[in-house]
């Protein structure tokens, strides 16, 4: 019988190795994909997988190394089109499910993207620092369809204020799409929402 010391729930020392933490705090993990189906033009924010009563989230962690670094926030997925139309992609600094609720950093829209499935993009360039308090950097979009995929140029996103590499999280990230075109058709799977 291992002693006191090594039980799961007892004292931790350095034997007790598959000790949980005890100010752990309950959350939901973003498990991928997500994928929102969207037969109207109202902006959506992505919900989360395993629960659609809150946003999928992204939050960046304190003391990871990325202040005055640049790093990157990549999402990427399956665009699945009824029809031909434009889509907009927002990437928003907030955790509610009420667009307006949020804090807007960029919003590429994909124009003219035929009806069809194909793989899409979105990637933001991303530098802070505590001093100044901001967010700074540029966002790119892509869409695959076929093989002539469509591009965005580099555009610069909206600044941030109040970042503090001590708050935790940092900032945190969610996701929000809009379609030009009302059809039953219109999804988006989103694969990979990752910053680093």
């Amino acid at each position: 019988m291992p002693s006191l010391w090594a039980r799961p729930n007892g004292p931790a020392n350095q034997f007790a190795v598959n000790q949980a933490s005890p100010n752990r705090q309950a959350a939901l993990l973003p498990v991928l994909p997500a994928t929102i189906t969207i037969g109207t033009t109202t902006e959506t924010v992505i919900p989360h997988p395993q629960n659609s009563a809150q946003a999928l989230i992204l939050p960046l962690s304190p003391n990871q190394g990325n202040e005055a670094t640049p790093f990157d926030l990549i999402v990427s997925g399956i665009l699945t089109l009824g029809t031909t139309g434009n889509l907009v992609l927002r990437v928003y600094s907030g955790t509610s499910l009420t667009p307006a609720n949020n804090s807007v950093i960029a919003a590429p829209t994909l124009t003219g993207a035929a009806a069809s499935f194909a793989p899409f993009e979105l990637h933001l360039h991303l530098i802070y620092d505590s001093v100044s308090g901001k967010l700074h950097g540029y966002s790119e979009v892509a869409y695959f369809n076929g093989t002539v995929p469509t591009l965005l140029s580099k555009a610069a996103i909206t600044a941030q204020s109040g970042i503090n590499d001590n708050n935790n999280p940092v900032i945190t990230f969610l996701l929000s799409v809009a379609f030009s075109v009302a059809n039953a058709g219109n999804q988006l799977v989103v694969r990979n929402f990752s910053a680093g």
